[in-house]
Parts: C-alpha cells; sequence; structure tokens
C-alpha cells in the first residue's frame, strides 16, 4: 500500500469513526451498508466528512461502486490522480 492509499485509508477510518465509532476497525472488505450499519443518511455524512478532509468533491457513482473501504479507498485514490 502506498503512503497516499493509507493516508486515503486512515481519513476514511477517522471519518468513519466519527459517524459510527464502532466501525472504524472493520477490515478493508468489510461491507459498509451491512457491517457498519450505515443508512443513507450515514453514507452521506461519511462523504461529507471524508470530503472536508481531504478537500474534494466525491462524485455519487463514486460511492456507488465502493462496498468495501478498501473499494472505497481505491475509488478516491484514482480521483486524486485524475484531479492533480
Amino acid at each position: 500500500m502506498s503512503d497516499a492509499t493509507a493516508a486515503i485509508e486512515s481519513t476514511i477510518r477517522e471519518a468513519l469513526a466519527v459517524i459510527r465509532p464502532e466501525a472504524a476497525s472493520l477490515p478493508g472488505d468489510a461491507d459498509l451498508a451491512q457491517a457498519a450499519d450505515l443508512d443513507s443518511a450515514d453514507v452521506m455524512d461519511l462523504v461529507m466528512e471524508i470530503e472536508d478532509r481531504l478537500d474534494l468533491s466525491i462524485p455519487v457513482e463514486t460511492m456507488a461502486q465502493a462496498r468495501t473501504i478498501n473499494e472505497l479507498c481505491a475509488g478516491i485514490a484514482q480521483l486524486k490522480r485524475n484531479v492533480s
């Protein structure tokens, strides 16, 4: 895992800890909606937390395609590469 990817994962976990503290330590391949028990409002809160921390806008399709922390991390990493 690159430093950039590790930083993104850390940010996701920090944001997740704000929304669902008990979910911050989930394995990277755990289904976020099920394992973290996130409803649609929680997902939007999570997105806003991540966006604020990373100072970027996450498209809806990135979130829709990401079922796990690992997939969300990969999607954000790709987004950051495209923005740079």
